[in-house]
């Protein structure tokens, strides 16, 4: 009998599990979705996002652009870009997956309160709300950062 002792008739010889393993794939679907709604971000900025009163002898309705009432989503833009670089280059990590978690709650927080702060102040006018369309592509923006978490779970480092 030739091989070593865990080969026998009919065996074939053990190889190191590295062997079988090939280079771990960098993942592309969490970078690409975090870049997209960064992208997103940066195009509803200069749309219109809502009407806001003008009090005064000359009253009137002012249109309100996203980085006037939602300057708060360039933050998270930046934060989304320094996760996409940190996942593409690094793995998500455990703490990683859970600060991004964290990111698109809050994120999606903020945005349904814009929603309601916008209503409840078009209410105090006797008019429906204004949501322009720089806030539908910050919507959308904001859809993309919540299909990336489950995306970031699901992948394993």
């Amino acid at each position: 009998m030739s091989g070593d002792a865990a080969s026998g008739p009919g065996r074939a010889a053990l190889r190191p599990l590295e062997d079988y393993r090939s280079a771990t794939p960098r993942p592309i679907l969490v970078p690409a979705l975090l870049i997209g709604s960064a992208t997103a971000i940066a195009i509803s900025m200069p749309l219109a996002w809502h009407h806001r009163e003008i009090p005064g002898p000359r009253a009137g309705l002012a249109v309100v652009h996203g980085y006037e009432i939602a300057s708060w989503l360039i933050v998270a833009a930046l934060l989304e870009i320094i996760f996409a670089s940190r996942f593409h280059w690094r793995g998500f990590g455990y703490y990683g997956k859970w600060l991004l978690t964290i990111l698109a709650c809050l994120v999606t927080l903020a945005m349904f309160a814009d929603y309601v702060d916008s209503g409840n102040r078009a209410a105090q006018l006797n008019m429906a709300g204004y949501y322009g369309p720089g806030f539908y592509v910050g919507l959308a923006a904001t859809a993309l950062l919540i299909v990336s978490v489950p995306a970031a779970w699901r992948t394993r480092d």
